[in-house]
């Protein structure tokens, strides 16, 4: 099977345009993989950064009852009531 001469003017600037086709495509799943690595990464942070606010609560919340606990403790009073009498 043969190609004409006529043929192969056709056939050749389709070929061409076939490869920068599949060059396109193929930057197109590169950039595509970046993109969702990129949103991993963001989404990641998100979270690392939910789970120390939660932490930070925490310890401000243990440390504002330890000093309601320190406050309530009268310097010169005693902490016992004695019901004997």
């Amino acid at each position: 099977m043969s190609l004409k001469l006529v043929e192969l003017q056709v056939a050749l600037p389709k070929t061409h345009e076939l490869g920068k086709w599949q060059e396109h495509l193929q930057q197109y799943g590169q950039l595509a993989q970046q993109q969702l690595a990129t949103e991993m990464k963001k989404q990641d942070e998100r979270i690392r950064q939910q789970v120390t606010k939660a932490e930070q609560s925490e310890r401000t919340k243990w440390k504002k009852d330890s000093e309601k606990k320190e406050k309530s403790k009268h310097p010169y009073k005693g902490t016992h009531i004695d019901f004997i009498g």
